[in-house]
């Protein structure tokens, strides 16, 4: 999936008045600063320890959050008993819930009436037609892959669910985006609701949409459409406002009314940037409908879901397989689209009998399946892959599995461990002292108050000391994949041949659901916040690498000539003029690194990483409405501290 980042200024400094004096003083008042909130922190801490640690200075108090969750039970005990009888469920959520389950089943439906030799040929001819025979062929593999693995009714299930959630995302949105783009007041309004469904992990949307809708596809398909949304909006918005003012001034000069000016100027000139935005939607839609098979959405996503809990890593690698397939060729395909890529050697006159000629050869084939009787492919002529892959596995663990569990064990006893005791046990307003003091050094008081009050909140919740031992788990993860990703973006920068190696690698990586990646760590870590950890690193590194090279590459020359006239070494060229040049990306490859192993490392709960994460799905398992909203919810928090404090200048300034 490629990471839609939202548009950022970069910044210049640090802001303020400061600014104007030169980047010397900035910079040295920062260090000030930092040294400042570092004494004041310690000497806090030392004198809750001189004062034995009392009540006030311990963990947050749980009063308030043990109410609030008590109030959310009720709630939903209030919402199971009178969900048939209220005029709310009756006349509004449970309308929509059945006509969203109908939807998805007709969907699925219509795919099983075509038969597996019709969905094939109509995919792959649609592909071709659009993307081309490469694109073509990738899209046969896919459908091959399904059949074969023995899950193509899996599969079938999991695009209807796509299909739908897709159609609603896009006539929500756009609609939506195109409102933003020709009303400031508008795009000023819905920006930082957009922002704010982008800063919360995808977990977090489960909940208030299973309370709503129940346990299903109905709740699969709407929280999955609430989840590509934002970037099918901020993408038509942006297209609509990129389109030339000349064009705009010329039609409504010669009288267009703005209907006209919409759909005869704006429209068609913004067209290949709002397909992009299509792109981006499809594609979080495939991420988010694997996630929702914790919410009973079955297909792909449940296959890993049980292979996982099972460590069964065989069919957890062959349904991811499955996905893998799926996310790409569907990225590939509608990536074309957006890019107005199609197929050549077509002439304007004979696409027209193509395309009848097409649609005429799958009607003929889905005919002649149907009279022999072919519908799904038969489960008995697939390839088991489990076995193998499992003893693969086995291989892995004999060879280094004592080497896994050593460094595993180390991590945790090291690191992970000591540092979920400091926050867990620090007093809670020393931590959120600490939260508002990192939002005052990196972003200014604004972020500042923001920060401090999201903790705060997170307290209230009554969820205090998981989410600490989650913000741990999100900081380790965080500080290794922003070294490992400035690191191998130095080096991208440095090297054109690295560059059009790795862009490849990085393209496929940002295209895979994110529960694709617990599968390789499970196999490496087994159960545990370890494999996490890991595969947080690893889903979150791609857009660090793709930021910090995209920045220094983006260096004026001028200024590089001018530093290499002046006798500067590499390292000097380096860390004096390209990092400091780039810092806006540099400053939002933090930020979107951080997010993104937060949003990891909550899913990373299906696999043994407890904390908010497991709180989430016990939650959903188990009816408990109240934990499961509460940890949600303090997971939207978190989200919001890291992003303010990694990009709180940028955010005052937008």
């Amino acid at each position: 999936m490629t990471t839609m980042t939202r548009p950022v200024t970069a910044p210049s400094g640090t802001g303020g008045r400061g600014d104007e004096r030169g980047s010397g003083n900035p910079l040295r008042r920062t260090w000030v600063q930092a040294l400042l909130v570092v004494a004041l922190l310690v000497a806090g801490y030392w004198v809750s320890r001189l004062l034995g640690h009392p009540s006030w200075a311990g963990g947050f108090p749980t009063l308030a959050g043990d109410r609030f969750m008590a109030w959310l039970d009720t709630v939903y005990a209030w919402i199971v008993a009178n969900r048939n009888d209220s005029p709310l469920f009756l006349y509004l959520f449970n309308y929509v819930s059945v006509g969203l389950g109908s939807a998805v089943v007709l969907v699925d439906r219509f795919l099983d009436l075509l038969t597996w030799p019709g969905v094939t040929l109509l995919g792959v001819f649609a592909a071709w037609r659009v993307a081309g025979w490469r694109v073509a062929l990738l899209v046969l593999a896919t459908f091959a892959v399904f059949a074969l693995s023995g899950l193509w009714n899996a599969s079938m299930t999991t695009l209807a669910l796509i299909i739908t959630s897709v159609l609603i995302a896009l006539l929500t949105g756009i609609p939506l985006g195109i409102l933003a783009g020709r009303s400031e007041g508008f795009h000023r309004a819905v920006r930082p609701v957009l922002d704010f469904m982008q800063i919360m992990p995808a977990f977090a949307y489960l909940l208030p949409f299973v309370l709503l809708f129940g346990i299903g596809n109905p709740a699969a398909a709407v929280v999955t459409a609430v989840y590509a949304v934002p970037p099918a909006v901020r993408i038509t918005a942006l297209a609509v406002r990129g389109v030339p003012s000349g064009a705009v001034e010329a039609a409504v000069s010669t009288g267009s009314t703005p209907w006209q000016v919409l759909t005869k100027v704006q429209l068609p000139m913004a067209r290949r940037t709002i397909l992009l935005g299509v792109n981006q939607t499809i594609m979080l839609a495939v991420s988010m409908v694997v996630i929702a098979s914790v919410i009973g959405a079955g297909g792909l996503g449940d296959a890993i879901y049980q292979a996982l809990s099972k460590v069964n890593v065989g069919q957890a690698f062959q349904a991811g397989l499955a996905i893998v397939m799926l996310a790409v060729a569907m990225d590939r395909v509608t990536g074309a689209v957006g890019h107005g890529t199609r197929t050549p050697d077509i002439p304007g006159r004979y696409r027209l009998p193509v395309l009848a000629g097409g649609f005429a050869l799958v009607a003929a084939v889905v005919a002649a399946a149907r009279l022999t009787g072919v519908r799904g492919w038969p489960r008995e002529v697939s390839v088991d892959l489990s076995d193998p892959v499992n003893a693969v596995y086995g291989a892995i663990q004999e060879t280094i599995g004592s080497t896994t569990e050593a460094v595993a064990t180390w991590l945790l006893g090291a690191v992970l461990t000591p540092l979920a005791d400091l926050l867990t046990h620090s007093p809670w307003w020393l931590v959120v002292l600490a939260a508002a003091a990192l939002g005052w050094i990196f972003a200014g008081a604004r972020a500042a108050a923001v920060s401090g009050a999201a903790l705060v909140a997170v307290g209230l919740l009554g969820v205090w000391n998981n989410a600490m031992d989650t913000l741990s788990q999100v900081l380790v993860a965080s500080l290794v994949t922003i070294v490992l990703g400035v690191l191998v973006g130095v080096a991208m920068s440095r090297s054109d041949l690295l560059a059009a190696v790795l862009k490849p690698v990085l393209d496929a990586m940002q295209t895979l659901p994110p529960f694709v990646y617990l599968i390789p760590a499970v196999a490496l870590f087994t159960i545990g916040r370890v494999p996490a950890l890991v595969a947080a690193v690893v889903f979150a590194l791609p857009p660090v690498i793709r930021l910090v090279d995209d920045g220094i590459r983006g260096v004026p020359e001028p200024a590089l000539e001018a530093a290499r006239s002046q006798g500067s070494t590499g390292w000097q060229l380096l860390t004096k003029v390209e990092l400091p040049m780039a810092r806006g990306s540099l400053l939002l490859a933090v930020n979107q690194g951080i997010i993104l192993v937060l949003s990891m490392v909550v899913i990373g709960a299906l696999v043994g990483a407890g904390a908010l994460g497991n709180d989430v799905v016990v939650g959903l398992a188990q009816s408990q409405l109240g934990l499961g909203l509460a940890s949600g919810l303090a997971i939207v928090c978190l989200g919001l501290f890291l992003d303010r404090v990694t990009q709180g200048r940028r955010a005052q300034r937008a």
